[in-house]
């Protein structure tokens, strides 16, 4: 639409969907005093300039690559636009407070003498404004900071009419994402070539005096946790002085894909500026020694560190819960009262703890041990791919958003494991023979404890793990000990608060255990019978089997049926808890066990949480949705099932009948049906010995 036109619209009465959304905004002004007629002539205002105002002409390279020498990167603030959005915002900053003003004394100091950069999070298309808004009205001396700021933006920044506004508030420079160059191809080598004039000018404008201002994450985060920060901005902040700012509660101003704007309550914090590296001739000989630097170690990717430095820099001032991709780097266990701890390589650390085992539990635990001064590794026998995880301090297969603390290492060399003080088996049950082949000559030569933390039946005559560990691999089995709960690894990796229950073969073990692993996220207890290491490995075992039947009875009522089918599963959970205790007691468990987190616990959240693979699994097969590639425990566990213990119809009717539409591909409906018939059965279950 031409200006013209745009105008004509306005001034009729017709507006773009957006805009006739954004006139509900009046009530906003109206709570902060405004009076209606006020309000409304602001929110005209806005509509008007929106589509008044240009857009910039540093976009006209990209439909005519030979502009970019005239039209350069860089966009001037608007003083006229800046006064009118410092205004439009102000109700909605109101209740913003900034914090760190005292750091300002060092920051203002440093610019134009040595290259100066702003790092901050991202949660609203409005942070650039509010950022420059609140710095501005907050002292003379922040307006200096606000005044000197120069933003980077990509592309669709300066497109759209809702959000130009905010970009002419603050000068910026134009910048093409890695993914703006991936979605258009044919645009890589001129976006290649504004990127790289927008990196000269960068440097030119902090030799006269200004800030540049970036958003690592690249672009705004959904969820307001810090998401993982993008490697291009490395060369911006290498070298160089970084101030972190720390924004909290900006999108709740203007929530994602909305157009109404809210009165909410936050705060901007001004981080001590640290030096990046080293600065090069009188710079570094003139550096104040006040200021902190961050030294970069000798690890093998420096750009990873420079950029997970960052985000600890940010999320130092930030709530633990707004930490997200970072949230595992910093101290939770139970005891330190300060926030924000990061954890470190422990120099004399309490415990060297070797975890066997590539599987989203190994790694889990791992995330929880980081919190107790411990150093960690964790063998997998693929050593490309430990590499590549110490790298990222990521594990890239399992949980490629989450960074893992520097006391975790992943190795592929079982001479790394031989010093460990406890070792945690994190193997899972039809990976045992490949991991232990390699592992047994190091276990054997130590009487350290070994923890299985891993659920699910082998493929051996044995059938447990810890069977296969003692009487196969001819581990020594006094020194076996079982943790198991009601956990999904990827909560733990999000620090939700769960627990586990312990068994151990020497009960002299089982307290400093639990003190080992408990956190101020993570509480582990005595099993009900702490002794019954054999008892807690059934009952996580056989859970994933009977989650496999309860998703075959939802699925294939809601294929035939439609509808909720919480009633029918849950009165079939009461008789599986009972098939399930009888079948722990013939294989040589304890009934009573099955009464903690470990036993009934476990099997409720496998049967009917929504991330139970084994349940969504069973509930696919119905539908032939399922993969029949995908390796799970309970899968694997049905087919083992009938070498360890007789399925009789008339004692174990539900493993039966999983068994013989999973195991053995018969008819689902005869099988559902056979299921049915055990609801006639219904007695209380009496979980005593």
């Amino acid at each position: 639409m031409s200006k013209d036109h745009k105008e004509s619209a306005l001034d009729g009465g017709t507006y773009a969907p957006w805009q006739r959304e954004f006139f509900k905004n009046i009530g906003i002004f109206m709570q902060n005093g405004m009076k209606e007629e006020k309000a409304r002539e602001m929110l005209i205002r806005y509509l008007k300039l929106s589509v008044e105002t240009p857009i910039p002409r540093v976009i006209e390279t990209f439909s005519d690559e030979s502009k970019l020498a005239e039209v350069g990167v860089f966009t001037k603030r608007d003083d006229a636009i800046r006064d009118f959005m410092i205004e439009f915002l102000s109700p909605m900053l109101k209740k913003f407070h900034i914090e760190g003003e005292e750091n300002l004394s060092e920051i203002l100091p440093l610019l134009g003498k040595y290259p100066v950069t702003i790092v901050s999070n991202h949660l609203s298309h409005f942070d650039t404004a509010a950022i420059y808004g609140l710095l501005y009205n907050h002292s003379k001396e922040a307006r200096k900071l606000a005044d000197s700021m120069v933003f980077i933006g990509g592309r669709l920044v300066f497109l759209a009419d809702f959000t130009r506004l905010g970009l002419y508030t603050i000068e910026s420079l134009l910048v093409c994402s890695k993914r703006d160059m991936t979605d258009n191809p044919g645009m890589a080598d001129v976006m290649t070539r504004i990127n790289m004039r927008s990196f000269r000018q960068a440097a030119d404008l902090q030799k006269q005096g200004k800030v540049i201002c970036i958003f690592p994450e690249g672009t705004r985060s959904r969820t307001g946790r810090l998401i993982t920060f993008v490697d291009t901005v490395y060369h911006y902040v290498m070298n160089k002085v970084i101030v972190p700012i720390s924004l909290v509660g900006t999108d709740k101003i203007l929530p994602a894909e909305s157009f109404l704007f809210q009165q909410a309550t936050g705060k901007l914090v001004i981080g001590k500026p640290i030096l990046v590296g080293k600065l090069h001739g009188e710079a570094a000989n003139d550096f104040p020694a006040s200021i902190s630097r961050l030294e970069i170690p000798e690890v093998e990717n420096k750009k990873q560190f420079v950029i997970d430095s960052l985000a600890l820099l940010i999320g130092q001032n930030l709530d633990r819960h707004m930490h997200g991709t970072y949230r595992n780097l910093y101290v939770d266990d139970g005891k330190t009262k300060k926030k924000n701890i990061l954890i470190k390589a422990a120099s004399t650390p309490h415990a060297e703890v070797g975890i066997i085992g590539h599987s989203p539990y190994a790694t889990a635990m791992a995330a929880v041990l980081a919190n107790k001064q411990v150093n960690i590794r964790i063998f997998l026998p693929d050593a490309e791919k430990a590499r590549a995880f110490n790298e990222v301090n990521t594990d890239v297969t399992n949980f490629p958003v989450f960074k893992l603390p520097p006391n975790i290492a992943f190795t592929a060399d079982p001479k790394d494991m031989l010093k460990c003080s406890i070792y945690i088996q994190g193997v899972r049950p039809w990976e045992i023979e490949e991991y232990y082949e390699q592992m047994t000559p190091i276990l054997n030569q130590s009487f350290a404890t070994i923890v299985g933390i891993v659920k699910g039946f082998t493929g051996s005559k044995y059938g447990l793990i810890f069977e296969d560990l003692e009487k196969i691999h001819k581990i020594n089995p006094a020194r076996f000990a079982v943790l198991s709960g009601a956990n999904y690894p990827e909560q733990i990796l999000e620090r939700k608060p769960g627990g586990f229950e312990l068994a151990a073969i020497n009960t002299s073990l089982v307290n400093d255990l639990i003190d080992f692993f408990t956190t101020g996220y993570v509480f582990t207890r005595p099993a009900v019978n702490p002794y019954d290491v054999r008892g807690v490995q059934l009952g996580g075992a056989l859970k994933n089997i009977y989650a496999l039947g309860v998703g075959l009875v939802d699925g294939y009522y809601e294929k035939y049926l439609g509808g909720n089918n919480d009633s029918t599963l849950f009165h079939l959970a009461h008789r599986i808890s009972a098939e399930m205790a009888n079948m722990v007691v013939e294989m040589g468990g304890r009934k009573s066990t099955l009464a903690g987190v470990a036993g009934i616990t476990d099997l409720m959240l496998s049967c009917f949480g929504l991330d139970s693979h084994d349940r969504q699994y069973g509930h696919d097969y119905v539908f032939e949705s399922h993969d029949k590639k995908k390796m799970l425990s309970g899968v694997y566990g049905i087919k083992a099932l009938p070498r360890l213990i007789r399925l009789r119809e008339e004692k174990y009717p539900i493993a039966k009948a999983i068994h013989d539409v999973i195991a053995d591909g018969k008819d689902i409906e005869d099988a559902i049906e056979r299921i049915a018939l055990t609801f006639g059965q219904s007695r209380s279950v009496q979980f005593r010995d």
